[in-house]
């Protein structure tokens, strides 16, 4: 029996990916939490998750350059990431920036690992503290751009349905969240757990798809 090929996943975003929890004092990734997961559930199969989260970047102004980078990086594996788990737009809806700004800078930044091979998945962007018209009505805007993107090779994840702020309660919200935009250690636990679930169905649905050609 052969060996399953390794997964190389490349976890890319801002703070949210980065892990930033406690103001800045602690950073616990949900790639920890992925890794750890996805291991458990392919014991034969090599994983290697990497993050690269940069806490206050925006997808219109640093995530290309980042992922441009990234990319550029000598390798002999080819492709350099099997996977792309792509989370962005938080600051840049905070910032004022408009929904169809935001996602056209995410197709442009997205189509960088798929140039190369890669698959996409694509998070939804969650809530925050602050409410206002104009801020979730733009986020509305972008979400439903994200999932309804339909380019080969990508994917989406409603991170904004599995991971609410508002419709918690005040214990399980405490618990979850660190401040009104980032979350605590279990929650990044939580939402590493949310991702793997996602990522294992994609990964056996491809896997299902590898064997009915095979016949």
């Amino acid at each position: 029996m052969s060996e399953e090929p390794p997964l190389s996943i490349l976890c890319f975003g801002a703070s949210l990916v980065e892990g930033y929890t406690s103001s800045g004092a602690a950073y616990t990734p949900y790639s920890h939490a992925l890794t750890r997961l996805l291991k458990e559930w392919f014991p034969g199969r090599a994983i290697d998750a990497k993050t690269d989260g940069k806490s206050g970047d925006l997808v219109t102004a640093g995530f290309e350059g980042r992922m441009k980078d990234r990319f550029d990086i000598p390798s002999t594996r080819s492709p350099l990431y099997d996977w792309v788990l792509l989370l962005g737009g938080t600051n840049d809806i905070g910032w004022g920036k408009p929904a169809e700004v935001i996602h056209d800078a995410l197709v442009r930044i997205s189509d960088i690992p798929l140039s190369k091979g890669a698959k996409v998945l694509l998070f939804t962007i969650p809530e925050t503290a602050y409410r206002s018209p104009s801020v979730e009505a733009r986020r509305a805007e972008l979400n439903h751009l994200i999932m309804s993107d339909a380019r080969d090779d990508v994917f989406s994840f409603d991170l904004h349905a599995k991971i609410p702020y508002h419709s918690l309660d005040e214990e399980t919200r405490k618990e979850i969240w660190s401040d009104g935009l980032h979350l605590t250690p279990k929650g990044y636990e939580w939402m590493g757990k949310l991702v793997a679930e996602r990522l294992i169905n994609l990964l056996e649905e491809e896997e299902a798809a590898e064997a009915e050609e095979g016949k």
